[in-house]
């Protein structure tokens, strides 16, 4: 878990405002916007790792149709 040090970085960039002079905080717009983007980034990541999503599962008729592509697109009405 990488969190904690996702967290203190993404912290570091949303706070760079209070650190620079009244005169240059207008340009600390993109760092803010981009620690706050990590840090959501990261939380959503962490959560999904935990929910214990499984990756993509495809059905029977899926795998069939993958294994044997020709059979599924044969008319099933025969006309002699």
């Amino acid at each position: 878990m990488n969190r904690p040090m996702y967290f203190m970085m993404c912290t570091a960039l949303m706070m760079s405002p209070c650190f620079l002079p009244r005169g240059d905080r207008r340009y600390a717009t993109l760092p803010v916007l981009l620690g706050a983007a990590g840090l959501l980034a990261s939380i959503i990541a962490d959560l999904a790792s935990t929910s214990g999503l499984t990756g993509f599962v495809p059905s029977h008729d899926m795998s069939e149709a993958v294994a044997d592509p020709g059979n599924h697109f044969e008319p099933t009405l025969i006309l002699e």
